[in-house]
């Protein structure tokens, strides 16, 4: 491959939200987030018992960004990604007086990922041990440009209990080139909350992929648009 290397970013800002226990919602936490503190771009909670079919209670937040490769699109180009790391200097914090624990799931997909979607990784990784775009998922898992998993537990005989370290991660990317003129990048983060309001901190971070512009033989590179339109109207 002689194609020019690039490495392309997307950046999330911190959040500090509060699990109100009684309302069984998110709401903001106002002290920390006028503090120039970017929130992030769509946030939601939503707690499982509510939907049906899924085990009880257990809220989650996500956020989105889209990496722009129009330019490459432009010059009939195919970006194949050779590695990815995720960057997020700072603490996760759960405050939660039960067991503390948080999952964090970031992803970078050819493929739009709707609500249904990102509550399947809620749904298979805590109901069968399966995550998104493995078995017993029925997700194409080349649509999952870079895919991270990492789990995070506090530990109650540290000085700072509420702060998350992480236990577990691991990748489940599929480096698949693509032809794709946007890549959809998600973070999505599911934290152990407790019987009273607890308060989650999630730090800024960035998303660096990186990997090679280069042009493929007409059919080949005619498919993987053919398969990227389908995708669209699909997602």
């Amino acid at each position: 491959m002689s194609g020019e290397e690039i490495r392309l970013s997307t950046n999330f800002g911190p959040l500090a939200v509060i699990w109100d226990n009684v309302a069984q919602a998110w709401s903001l936490d106002v002290a920390y987030n006028t503090q120039g503190n970017l929130s992030w771009n769509n946030w939601n909670g939503r707690s499982k018992a509510s939907i049906p079919g899924l085990p009880v209670n257990s809220p989650y937040l996500y956020s989105m960004n889209v990496i722009d490769l129009g330019g490459l699109e432009l010059e009939k180009e195919t970006f194949f990604p050779v590695g990815s790391a995720t960057q997020d200097p700072g603490l996760y914090i759960n405050t939660s007086d039960l067991t503390a624990g948080m999952t964090v799931i970031d992803v970078i997909s050819d493929k739009q990922i709707d609500t249904s979607e990102v509550i399947d990784f809620v749904y298979f990784y805590s109901s069968n041990g399966s995550m998104y775009g493995m078995q017993n998922n029925t997700d194409d898992p080349t649509n999952i440009i870079m895919g991270q998993y990492r789990f995070l537990t506090g530990n109650s005989n540290l000085t700072y209990p509420t702060m998350m370290r992480t236990e577990v991660a691991t990748s489940f990317s599929s480096g698949e080139p693509t032809a794709a003129s946007k890549l959809y990048c998600y973070r999505i983060v599911i934290p152990f909350v407790g019987s009273a309001n607890t308060n989650i901190r999630i730090p800024a971070s960035r998303f660096y992929l990186t990997g090679v512009r280069d042009k493929e033989d007409d059919l080949v590179y005619m498919m993987r648009l053919k398969r990227s339109y389908e995708l669209k109207q699909q997602g």
